[in-house]
């Protein structure tokens, strides 16, 4: 109800007259029922104004006072009632009296004469505009009772058929009226409830959709700054060449590395070049052929951007050598990561290329490469010469006296350290070349144990060193050369470190009641210990401990590189665990089966 109180007076106050809105402003919450009261007082008072016109018949004075006074009572009433807090079928009292002051004002002047009869259809279309259909029988039996109201009123006045068909046909004719006045008013406020209910709707969505303009431009400025910061950090980066496209291809972003990679100037390149531009065109249509199947001449600079991205564009991106062209003709090798840059919806804006300049890198490989295969053929071939000439010397016919034999000892021991020194640098080359690799077989371990405690028991029994070993048969899939060669070095090392009267302990202990689940082979002794501050280098290539460089300890520090090689390549682990002047303890760890 108080809804309904409220949107009458809205619409009286922005949807009226200039002279009802300036009304509204001083009628209060109701000034709705205040309004649709005035225009039978303003008639009402016309014809209180007619009476003054000399030979306008008046019956009865008192009953024209009356109906004066029920008139402006029912005005007073509609004003200072609070209408807005009560159902809105008491409003009908409000029209009822002024079909009573209608009556009064009737019989007062003439009775069935009175030519102010009419003045009741504006409470019965006030009565009409109600909801629901009580007004429309409140109106019959109102207006009925005005027609009648001089018989009512005085008992001096018959009633006769000329009454009766009056009141009859009077009362006929506002039924219709109020009919249609109710129809027409129910779809009036049916459309006023839709246009309200719209207007509501309408200012609803106009709340949503400056909520999302907000949102909008906070998006927009949120991602206007990310890609500023974005922007400041690729320009900052100076090692690295990051160049950003669009999704055909056009540079957009140039930071200082690839300014001082390809000598090119920001200005010369953001919106002038494709990426495809600083690359060698053989190169990039040798990959579209191979990715395309498609040996056709190149048309589109499309299709080379093409070539290039297609990896990161199938979601797999790549990371591989490139060759790029930079402004002075030079020709330098990158390592190129392709990244797409794309949208929520998965469209893609462009990419980002990240260029590494290993043109030293991979020279370098190339003189590794070719330092393996100096070492192989120059170095490992002569040796393995001499030490066939020893062993001919050694077993041959001729007799050879004491002496002979131990420069002839003497040179074979050099020339075998030679030769480990030789195959250690090989499989340290391997390694690094990725090219290391292993053959499982089904093995003892405990067998590799012993046979290396057996072929270093000499070498312990000349540096003073008991060498002790637990070795419990344990079988597991392992290449045997490359594990004896594993624990060859950690068992030679440990009694190298390990002064006179000291301990060497080699141990395998099986994973499991089975011993057919993996191993732990533990080398463990009482030397000089190794710093902590060095474990985590001990197994780099050429990393030699401190305590060995100050007790001058001949080695070249590829023993424990080598090691970790091998038990890398079997899925294993190496665990180094030390104590400066108490002693080191190496364990490896195997699977049961080296990972496929």
């Amino acid at each position: 109800m108080t809804e309904l109180w409220s949107n009458e007076r809205t619409d009286l106050i922005t949807m009226g007259s200039r002279y009802l809105r300036r009304l509204a402003r001083h009628l209060g919450p109701d000034g709705g029922v205040v309004e649709r009261q005035l225009p039978f007082v303003g008639v009402f008072l016309v014809a209180l104004l007619t009476l003054l016109i000399p030979g306008v018949k008046v019956a009865s004075q008192t009953e024209v006072v009356i109906a004066a006074l029920i008139t402006v009572g029912q005005l007073v009433l509609a004003r200072f009632l609070p209408w807005g807090r009560w159902p809105e079928g008491r409003q009908d009292i409000l029209p009822i009296l002024q079909l009573l002051a209608v009556a009064f004002l009737r019989t007062g002047t003439g009775g069935p004469g009175s030519a102010y009869t009419t003045l009741v259809f504006f409470p019965v279309i006030t009565l009409a505009s109600q909801r629901g259909r009580r007004g429309i029988v409140l109106s019959a039996l109102g207006v009925a009772g005005v027609v009648l109201s001089p018989v009512l009123l005085s008992p001096a006045v018959p009633l006769t058929v000329d009454t009766g068909v009056r009141t009859l046909f009077v009362t006929l004719v506002s039924v219709v009226v109020a009919a249609t006045v109710h129809e027409i008013t129910a779809r009036l406020r049916a459309r006023s409830n839709a246009l309200l209910s719209l207007q509501m709707d309408q200012a609803v969505l106009l709340d949503r959709a400056r909520a999302d303009a907000l949102s909008l431009a906070r998006v927009a400025d949120q991602r206007r700054a990310a890609r500023d910061a974005l922007v400041s950090v690729i320009d900052s980066a100076t090692e690295q060449a990051i160049i950003a496209t669009d999704a055909s291809g056009m540079v957009e972003v140039f930071n200082a590395g690839a300014e001082r990679l390809l000598g090119y100037g920001q200005g010369e390149v953001v919106g002038r070049m494709r990426l495809t531009d600083f690359h060698d065109k053989a190169e990039l249509e040798a990959r579209r052929s191979l990715l395309f199947a498609d040996d056709s001449p190149v048309d589109n600079p499309q299709a080379l951007v093409d070539a290039l991205v297609a990896p990161a564009l199938a979601g797999r991106p790549e990371v591989r050598d490139w060759t790029y062209v930079a402004r002075d003709d030079a020709r330098m090798t990158v390592r190129l990561a392709v990244t797409r840059r794309s949208e929520s919806d998965g469209t893609t804006t462009g990419y980002v290329v990240v260029a590494t300049d290993v043109t030293s890198e991979r020279e370098a490989a190339r003189l590794q490469d070719e330092f393996v295969s100096l070492v192989s053929h120059e170095l490992r071939t002569p040796l393995t010469s001499v030490l066939g000439y020893l062993e001919l010397l050694t077993d041959g016919t001729d007799p050879l006296t004491e002496e002979q034999r131990e420069y002839l000892t003497v040179i074979e021991r050099n020339a075998r350290r030679q030769l480990r020194l030789v195959g250690d640098l090989l499989l340290s080359a391997q390694v690094d070349a990725g090219r290391f690799s292993i053959a499982p077989q089904r093995i003892d371990v405990a067998d590799i144990v012993r046979a290396s405690v057996e072929a270093a028991t000499p070498v312990a029994d000349a540096a003073g060193v008991r060498l002790d070993a637990s070795a419990v048969p344990t079988l597991l899939d392992g290449d045997p050369v490359r594990l004896a060669q594993a624990v060859d070095n950690l068992v030679s090392n440990a009694i190298k470190f390990t002064p006179s009267g000291g301990t060497v302990r080699v141990a395998v202990t099986p994973h499991g009641p089975h011993a057919s689940g993996g191993a732990d082979i533990v080398v463990a002794d009482t030397g000089i210990g190794i710093p902590p501050d060095e474990l985590s280098q001990l197994t780099t290539r050429f990393f030699r401990a401190s305590t060995a460089t100050r007790r001058a300890i001949p080695g070249v520090g590829l023993g424990l590189s080598i090691t970790k090689a091998v038990v890398d390549a079997h899925g294993g682990t190496l665990a180094i665990t030390s104590t400066l002047g108490e002693g080191t303890t190496f364990t490896i760890t195997l699977l049961a089966t080296p990972p496929g």
